[in-house]
């Protein structure tokens, strides 16, 4: 199939600004909804939530993406970080380490999540970052103001009264060239899954009494029975397979996830027209998704494009509507900024070559459908490659391997904008607004800081994991951390050489591992060494 291809545009963006407007949010029976906040509490006290690290609420990313949007955010230096919901911490202390120059905060209800992620910041030795037990309603304007605000997986999960505060935050407490970010569930994706949280909800009767964590495991088991009844009957199965598909998802998650998303008593998705004209009644702008898809829709078939413009007329709100409509979204991510924004946003689905050659770039773990898969052009190839080094790169770093690697081609500045573009719009790299430097290691000059052997120790080690999920510097998750990396890291606190770390490694460490025949071998010092260094590389973890 033919995509269309997004264009772009040459001309700088000049905007002048207007007053920001501070907009309370409207009255609610804050008595009636303290039950419901007081119920979420005590819900997240005794079936702790496993905070993840979300690449998509990295703020280097963040700030890549308000930059093609049109904005100009806070850089990364001295930026200030608030984060709505933050449980234990999982999603900022991995950011806070690689961004030290950078202050988090994280607000949370439950006492006993905040006090498991401060124990964590402590025994890291991190000072940028600070987890503070505290109502969302209580936050006002002494509070002070942020660069940036997250907030993801609470706002269809609390009470209206809550998330109008949230959204009044993200107006009042915002900076002036402040991103906020909201995830939310949408409709219409989420219509479908609301039929699974309506059978967990019907058959809890049966253990009205049980904890959070015991109603999960009967109700996934429900769940699981109800899938086996519906494959026995052909009729059945053919008209819900969709749903067997769903329920087998759920009985595959995490308990803790489980519960939350579908047993609290709170989930309200929302269209995402629903979403924006209640953000900016209360005085927020909507800039677009964080996935840039769903806010660009060039990349699709022309033919496609044609039609939901057609229905959109125009109307950007609209246009992303009908997409929900046509491709049943489920999730969004929106980004906010303030009123006196809103004429910088760009809305045409162009960006200027300026903001394109001071991004960077960087391959994405999964990757999405929709680039087109030809790579036969020396280019595309180039830029493939780049990727495959999993290192940032920029423009100017594509021209320079094509020079090198493809000496005798005209290059095609046009094809590089245009497919950096889209691939970034599709989500097969991640887009930075400032490039994190991976140094590789060098005998008797790289070493790794004592915050990032602290950081690992402490999740490894100090039992962390059970509370959050490592992170990279692209809040990326890492799930092969090990003792064996720890131990590496240790002998790297100062400058060495290959040689004084294998000679320690055949005193002190052997690895064995299995092959696929049942045998076992031990991997020599060199070999091992070699894939850790690679490792803690890939983590951005060496300085000078």
């Amino acid at each position: 199939m033919t995509k269309k291809k997004p264009q772009h545009n040459l001309d700088t963006q000049t905007t002048g600004s207007t007053t920001a407007q501070h907009i309370a949010p409207p009255a609610h029976d804050i008595a009636e909804a303290q039950a419901g906040i007081d119920e979420l509490k005590s819900s997240y006290d005794n079936f702790l939530y496993v905070f993840k690290a979300f690449p998509n609420t990295n703020i280097n990313s963040l700030l890549a993406k308000g930059k093609i949007y049109g904005l100009n955010p806070a850089p990364l230096k001295g930026a200030r970080v608030l984060e709505l919901g933050s449980s234990c911490g999982g999603n900022i202390i991995p950011q806070a380490l690689y961004y030290p120059e950078a202050t988090f905060t994280g607000i949370d209800l439950s006492p006993v999540q905040v006090q498991h992620g401060n124990d964590l910041i402590q025994s890291m030795g991190l000072t940028n970052v600070t987890l503070l037990e505290k109502n969302i309603m209580d936050i006002d304007d002494d509070f002070g103001t942020f660069d940036y605000i997250l907030v993801h997986g609470i706002w269809s999960w609390v009470p209206d009264v809550v998330k109008d505060k949230i959204l009044s935050i993200c107006n009042r407490n915002l900076s002036s060239r402040g991103i906020a970010y909201i995830s939310y569930n949408t409709y219409p994706g989420w219509k479908r899954l609301e039929q699974l949280r309506d059978i967990m909800l019907y058959s809890e009767k049966h253990a009205p009494n049980d904890s959070l964590k015991d109603r999960t495991v009967y109700t996934k088991n429900v769940l699981k029975l109800i899938a086996e009844t519906m494959k026995m009957d052909e009729r059945s199965r053919v008209q819900s397979d969709y749903k067997i598909n769903n329920i087998n998802r759920v009985i595959e998650s995490n308990d803790y996830y489980v519960g939350h998303e579908y047993l609290e008593t709170f989930n309200d998705p929302v269209y995402v027209s629903q979403f924006v004209e209640r953000a900016e009644r209360l005085g927020c702008t909507y800039v677009g998704d964080e996935s840039l898809q769903r806010s660009f829709i060039t990349w699709l078939d022309d033919a496609v494009v044609e039609n939901i413009n057609a229905l959109s007329q125009g109307n950007h709100v609209d246009k992303e509507q009908y997409y929900d409509y046509v491709y049943d979204t489920q999730f969004r991510m929106a980004l906010l900024t303030k009123k006196h924004n809103a004429d910088k946003i760009i809305r045409n689905e162009t960006v200027t070559i300026d903001t394109l050659n001071k991004l960077y770039f960087y391959t994405a773990i999964n990757e999405f459908n929709g680039a087109p898969p030809e790579w036969t052009n020396p280019v595309f190839i180039s830029i493939k490659e780049l990727m495959d080094l999993r290192k940032p790169f920029n423009v100017q770093d594509v021209v320079n391997y094509v020079k090198e690697h493809h000496p005798h081609i005209d290059i095609d500045m046009d094809a590089i904008y245009k497919r950096l573009f889209l691939l970034a719009i599709v989500g097969q790299v991640y887009v930075l607004g400032e490039r994190y430097e991976q140094l590789p290691f060098i005998e008797n000059e790289t070493y790794i800081p004592e915050r990032f052997i602290k950081y690992i120790e402490t999740l490894t080690e100090g039992g962390g994991q059970q509370y959050m999920t490592v992170g990279n510097m692209y809040n990326q998750i890492d799930q092969t951390v090990d003792h064996g990396l720890l131990f590496v890291m240790r002998l790297l606190e100062k400058p060495t050489t290959k040689e004084a770390l294998i000679a320690i490694m055949d005193s002190n460490l052997k690895i064995e591992r299995t092959n696929s025949d049942g045998t076992t071998f031990i991997v020599p010092s060199e070999e091992y060494l070699e894939q850790k260094l690679l490792h803690i590389e890939g983590l951005g973890f060496f300085r000078k």
